[in-house]
């Protein structure tokens, strides 16, 4: 899922961004997977620009890009054919529209004021919008990202939330009861893909994160979509599965809370392989897998923040520290 930005080589043999290595951030000692790096905005040396646009408040930052997001409560969801795909409130009525790089927009929708939330597919061809309804119900509208057109409709009387979307398929996870599910738009069939609920999941890449409770704590099982009661490995340690790497080898996890100062990177056996403390600051919520080794995190520290770019043991602003933090 597009987010989300999102089995890959060790460490050790990473290809870092240029000048990566001169940044000045503090190691715990210990084996290089085991140290925690601590990120401080003020200790961080500039790198290359981010390599995917971000939102600072109204505002897309896209290198020396810059393009404002009419309406409040703007968010970007990603990058479609000709421009970037945003949600903006106008009298209390959300809209769905394409702002071109260099000016101008194209409004592929506007729906009513209840509460409504937008996933972008990786290949950027249709946005899944999903309605919460009365008594836990959800309603899901499957859209063209090129005119909005109306593609497919599913209703459920339960809770569903995607993990992933594409034109074929949307995979989705349900908490009571405990399931991961699966829709085909075209013929409107939905079937169990597994009795227990997930976190992430990439189609593409033929992986699913469950997230099963042990003995009252959340735990992490990777599978693949095409066996999924096969757990390729466990980890109970309360943590929230945040990124897929585009290979879907590499696992973004954190503390449980959107604004997470702790995030670890595991492999494809689960083991950690870095981890980011983010200290005298917190998370934006801003998470991206700029390439299969290399993190994009949003970080906020008093009334600036920044995108910092890490890799292993080290890290680097990736955007300039400025009033409004990235999200």
């Amino acid at each position: 899922m597009n987010r989300l930005a999102t089995a890959v080589a060790a460490l050790a043999a990473l290809t870092l961004a240029p000048g990566l290595l001169t940044a000045s951030v503090a190691a715990e000692p210990g084996a290089p997977q085991e140290r925690r790096t601590a990120i401080r905005l003020d200790d961080l040396e500039r790198g290359p620009d981010a390599a995917v646009p971000y939102r600072r408040h109204r505002t897309i930052q896209d290198g020396d890009l810059r393009r404002r997001i009419p309406g409040r409560q703007p968010d970007l969801l990603g990058e479609v054919d000709g421009g970037y795909l945003v949600t903006s409130s106008v009298d209390g009525r959300t809209t769905l529209r394409v702002l071109a790089r260099r000016g101008g927009d194209r409004v592929l929708g506007t729906f009513g004021s209840r509460s409504r939330s937008f996933t972008l597919s990786d290949d950027a061809r249709v946005v899944l919008m999903r309605l919460g309804g009365r008594a836990r119900s959800t309603r899901f509208m499957l859209l063209s990202s090129t005119d909005g057109r109306d593609l497919a409709r599913l209703r459920s009387p339960r809770s569903l939330w995607p993990l992933d979307v594409t034109a074929d398929e949307v995979v989705l996870t349900s908490d009571d009861p405990r399931q991961v599910l699966s829709w085909s738009p075209g013929s409107g069939d939905v079937r169990i893909v597994v009795r227990e609920s997930g976190g992430l999941a990439d189609l593409d890449q033929d992986v699913l994160v469950r997230t099963p409770r042990r003995r009252g704590t959340q735990c992490l099982e990777m599978a693949s979509l095409s066996s999924p009661r096969e757990a390729m490995w466990s980890r109970c340690a309360d943590e929230v599965p945040r990124l897929l790497s585009p290979d879907g080898q590499h696992l973004l996890v954190s503390e449980r809370s959107w604004d997470a100062q702790d995030l670890r990177v595991l492999d494809a056996a689960g083991e950690q392989v870095a981890r980011y403390r983010i200290r005298d600051g917190w998370g934006t919520g801003l998470v991206h897998f700029e390439d299969e080794q290399t993190v994009l995190l949003g970080v906020e520290s008093g009334d600036a923040g920044a995108v910092v770019r890490c890799s292993g043991t080290h890290c680097e602003l990736a955007s300039g520290v400025a009033p409004h933090p990235p999200r």
